[in-house]
């Protein structure tokens, strides 16, 4: 056990130290309370001993697991032991004490500070495993709200995955029919990790099914009034969450495909006719700021084309020192493989980052 002993008055701090150290214990004089204060936070005390009760005071903000000895060389009455005691004193010392009974009183503490030590150890394990089960039935309700992997949409195959960096992700992966003609994509990454941004997938989730009762037709060839609709929703829900997104509608008949972007990066990527396409196109996240418009464009798609969507948590994987090598990588991979599981095994994707990656792919098949 390691003890800082605090006397300003540098009475009987030095005699107290040495008996300690004889006994076999570490410790460390000072009569500096800033000295003291940062001991303290800095880690390896145990016992802070005191000679008064404003050198008590003057340290009363440090951590709680350091417990705290009032030493004095005169007797102290029962009102006065009771005070240190509401203080977070946890023992009085009446010196000179001999060497046996400092032992003892010593031993005293190392068995309570033991029992603390386990007692927090188990409430902390108690509470990391409740923590981890609670997160565990998130996954698998987040996980369930992702659509059918893969799906055929029309003469369209649309396959994602999700991969978390934690238990839940701030990533979210969705693609439906809105009418006989028409289906749409998004990839969404939202900002943070953990709990708070997966509750956002939620809400994104809803706005999907909210999207096929009430979109409008001229959503349908401009997805930025989408994303306007769903930054609106997402302030008037004052969550202080923002999302960055990628959303596109397919129109069947026409096979032409109406993207907009909302700061999503890196750039989604079309596959076709031997060449990648980048569908580069600035735009702020939503969920951050009010009235923001969102542009819309447009590209057919040939017979074999394919979308491909990542999230930005590809690119902490990825070994390439540039960001434009990382793109160019991911383009150059994108125009030779077309599963799934062909990106991931090309991109070396097997480990985990310190950021949630996601992708989309949705083919045009041919005829």
């Amino acid at each position: 056990m390691s003890f800082l002993v605090l006397d300003s008055e540098q009475n009987a701090a030095a005699r107290l130290s040495q008996q300690l150290k004889n006994l076999g214990f570490n410790s460390v004089t000072t009569h500096d309370f800033r000295v003291a204060h940062d001991l303290c936070n800095k880690g390896g005390v145990e016992v802070l001993v005191c000679f008064t009760f404003q050198e008590m005071d003057a340290l009363a903000d440090i951590r709680d697991d350091i417990y705290r000895v009032l030493a004095t060389t005169e007797a102290l009455d029962t009102n006065q032991i009771l005070t240190s005691m509401r203080a977070g004193c946890r023992d009085c010392w009446h010196l000179p004490i001999d060497d046996t009974s400092l032992a003892e009183r010593v031993e005293t503490l190392l068995t309570s500070r033991r029992n603390l030590v386990v007692s927090l150890n188990n409430e902390l394990s108690n509470a990391r495993n409740e923590l981890e089960r609670d997160q565990r039935a998130g996954q698998h309700i987040q996980m369930g709200m992702l659509p059918p992997n893969p799906m055929v949409i029309g003469h369209y195959k649309l396959q994602h995955r999700v991969i978390p960096s934690l238990i839940l992700s701030g990533d979210f992966v969705d693609y439906f029919q809105i009418t006989d003609r028409h289906f749409a994509c998004y990839v969404a990454d939202v900002a943070g990790h953990g709990a708070s941004s997966a509750f956002v997938t939620v809400l994104l989730k809803n706005f999907s099914r909210r999207l096929r009762r009430e979109y409008r037709s001229s959503m349908l060839r401009n997805p930025g009034e989408v994303l306007a609709w769903i930054n609106n929703e997402l302030l008037e829900q004052q969550i202080d969450k923002h999302v960055a997104l990628f959303f596109a509608i397919v129109d069947l008949e026409t096979n032409r495909l109406y993207f907009s972007n909302a700061a999503h990066f890196p750039p989604a990527l079309v596959v076709q006719g031997g060449r990648t396409i980048r569908l580069e196109q600035p735009g702020k996240p939503v969920g951050l700021f009010p009235d923001v418009e969102f542009a819309s464009q447009h590209i057919d798609l040939e017979e074999g084309a394919r979308l491909v969507v990542f999230t930005d948590g590809v690119l902490e994987l990825m070994q390439e020192e540039s960001l434009q090598a990382k793109e160019d990588r991911i383009a150059d991979v994108a125009t030779r493989v077309g599963t799934i599981d062909e990106l991931w095994n090309e991109l070396e994707l097997a480990s985990l980052g310190p950021d949630d990656v996601s992708c989309l792919v949705v083919s045009h098949e041919q005829m």
